[in-house]
């Protein structure tokens, strides 16, 4: 029966490594690795008298000091199997850090066994997508909207990447802070329910609380601002200025999950950038028009009862042009 160190030989001095010989040398790694060290390090060893190589202790500390740097580049026509390279890389830095190397080298190893991919999910206009991630988190993505996210998360945070709007129910983890990116704001969560509002032509980033705290970070600040319950931060990108409030019921401002939409003192043009993406149509109006405010619930309407609603509080008339509609009209002055 083939012991883990002769198992350890056989598979330091194989090329390619079979799928089973990659599961048990990923459940070996989670153990102890000390027979892996002294098989890695007796193999390193034979490699250099093979090349008959009379080294000096100084030009030896030179050579290990140039492999824990990955700055040596390998002999012409010499190829080694990539996980005997990262094996060396790790017994040349334990000579100096046992303990910090085996916590590189079992981190290297591991992501070259059980590599980590990104995945992205599109919610295009006029539809919305529910995504759970690996942790248990659930994140529903508005329309127009895009989530980068990793299939697994294996450091001691979990990070995304949130283009557009979503709601987002974290999973509980004291241990990994969940981090959304979005823009120049960094929101961090252990496990809460709020929702991120971020779209590249919106004028602001809007970050609302329903359950938990939040704490948000914009790029140009030093410090966090902490979030509860029904508070809302609007970052300004123009001016990168930050404002938090008490709103009366966040709610209102996920409503979108239903399909409904819920406006109180909302500028005109962010209710027809929201109109927009929901019923995938193209609005244009004139400049007039785009400081009205508008208290509206346009809750699952069909589009064309929405425009004539929007018609009606404004003071002005939807025209069709094309794929467009044109809004022109006197306004709200």
């Amino acid at each position: 029966m083939e012991t883990i160190v002769k198992r350890l030989e056989r598979l330091y001095n194989t090329e390619n490594l079979t799928p089973e010989d990659r599961r048990w040398l990923a459940e070996y790694l989670q153990g102890d690795v000390s027979e892996l060290y002294l098989v890695a390090l007796e193999g390193f060893s034979k490699d250099v008298l093979e090349k008959k190589l009379s080294l000096s202790v100084q030009a030896s500390d030179q050579i290990l000091a140039n492999i824990h740097q990955r700055i040596t580049p390998p002999p012409p026509k010499q190829v080694f199997p990539i996980w005997r390279l990262v094996i060396k890389m790790a017994v040349a830095a334990s000579v100096t850090a046992v303990f910090c190397a085996g916590y590189v080298f079992r981190k290297q190893l591991d992501n070259w066994l059980n590599p980590v991919t990104y995945q992205e999910t599109v919610a295009l206009n006029g539809e919305i997508k529910l995504i759970t991630l690996p942790d248990g988190t659930t994140i529903c993505l508005n329309a127009g909207s895009r989530l980068k996210y990793p299939d697994k998360f294996k450091e001691n945070k979990r990070e995304v990447t949130l283009t557009g709007e979503a709601f987002f129910k974290v999973a509980h983890d004291s241990s990994k802070p969940f981090i959304i990116h979005s823009g120049k704001i960094k929101t961090t969560v252990l496990g809460t329910s709020f929702n991120v509002k971020a779209y590249n032509e919106d004028k602001a980033i809007k970050i609302t609380v329903v359950s938990g705290k939040v704490g948000v970070l914009p790029i140009a600040s030093k410090h966090p601002v902490l979030l509860t319950p029904d508070m809302q931060l609007v970052y300004n990108k123009a001016s990168q200025t930050v404002v938090t409030e008490k709103i009366a019921d966040a709610s209102s401002v996920i409503c979108w999950q239903q399909g409904k939409l819920q406006y109180h003192n909302a500028p005109l043009s962010d209710v027809l950038a929201d109109v927009q993406r929901k019923y995938n149509i193209v609005i244009r109006a004139d400049k007039n028009l785009l400081n009205c405010t508008l208290y509206a619930d346009f809750n699952n309407m069909p589009l064309e009862k929405v425009l004539k609603l929007m018609e009606a509080l404004v003071n002005a008339h939807f025209k069709k042009e094309g794929n467009a509609y044109i809004l022109k009209g006197k306004g709200c002055n």
